[in-house]
């Protein structure tokens, strides 16, 4: 069964769970968290998974602000970016894994199949205006050839809108996790909040496992090596949290930096499950003016 099929599945069946007075009374999230899932999960199916070019206009803004890299700001640039690429390759397979949001942010993960077999992973994060998508910001990865673990890029659970857990303490959690970059010979963020019998990774470069984290930032700090990390943005919801973040390496001059998402799981106890992230190295140029960590002021 195809990733496609399984996704329209689960999107159905939540969908008829939402509408069901007893299971809406159970979910944790938002009515304006809700709007904003349908809202992207409806451009990504409509428009880029159905290829139903002429609704293009139910789900992007008048006023489009982009700050991906690859595309000029406006709906205009937008949709003639995705026409050319969907054009270019007609029989690439687009699947949606998981949407995470938080009130008016929305992210999605996704996976694109060319037709010659190449996988590319993204993150895409929306910002939602009056029912529409209004700024976008993503980062993407191709998929290596080997991995360090037997998992995917992608494959996985999907977040749990009826998850109770402290969602605040969660996002700071994966904060504290990420920090430890910036100062690896001090796991203890790891050790506190990473669980010890279970760690599923899915960054293809780490094995899985609580050690196989900590033994890697061990040899960053026997090397000497650091990084410096601006948190850009954060989406937490039910039990996930995504982070968005710019990582420097202060010991390389003029560094542009690696755009990251990386997306938590955290299980009941409020420990670290499951990690997946994106790494994609910054080139200085832009087809648009926007920085690509600015996000609107709160």
């Amino acid at each position: 069964m195809s990733a496609k099929h399984l996704f329209k599945t689960a999107a159905t069946a939540l969908l008829l769970a939402l509408s069901s007075p007893a299971f809406a009374d159970l979910r944790t999230i938002t009515t304006e968290t809700e709007a904003s899932i349908k809202l992207a999960e409806g451009f990504y199916q409509d428009v880029l998974v159905y290829r139903n070019l002429n609704n293009f206009s139910k789900y992007i803004g008048k006023t489009y602000i982009q700050h991906a890299t690859a595309y000029g700001d406006g709906p205009v640039e937008l949709i003639k970016a995705v026409s050319g690429e969907l054009t270019a390759d007609p029989d690439v397979q687009v699947d949606l894994y998981r949407t995470i949001a938080e009130d008016d942010y929305v992210a999605i993960h996704s996976v694109w199949t060319t037709s010659s077999g190449e996988q590319y992973v993204y993150v895409d994060i929306w910002r939602v205006e009056n029912g529409l998508l209004v700024e976008h910001w993503d980062h993407y990865q191709q998929v290596p050839a080997e991995s360090a673990n037997a998992n995917t890029m992608f494959q996985g659970p999907a977040a749990d809108i009826y998850s109770k857990q402290d969602t605040d303490q969660n996002r700071e959690r994966a904060i504290a996790v990420l920090s430890t970059f910036n100062n690896p010979s001090d796991t203890s963020a790891v050790e506190n909040y990473v669980s010890a019998e279970t760690y599923i990774q899915h960054n293809p470069y780490v094995p899985d496992g609580r050690d196989a984290f900590i033994g890697y930032l061990d040899s960053m700090a026997g090397e000497g090596k650091r990084y410096e990390t601006q948190f850009a943005k954060t989406i937490a919801m039910g039990d996930f949290v995504l982070v968005h973040s710019k990582v420097t390496d202060p010991s390389v001059e003029g560094d542009l930096g690696i755009g990251c998402m990386d997306i938590f799981r955290f299980n009941d106890e409020g420990l670290i499950v499951e990690h997946w992230d994106i790494e994609e190295a910054q080139i200085g140029v832009s087809a648009n003016e926007n920085d690509v960590f600015g996000y609107p002021a709160e």
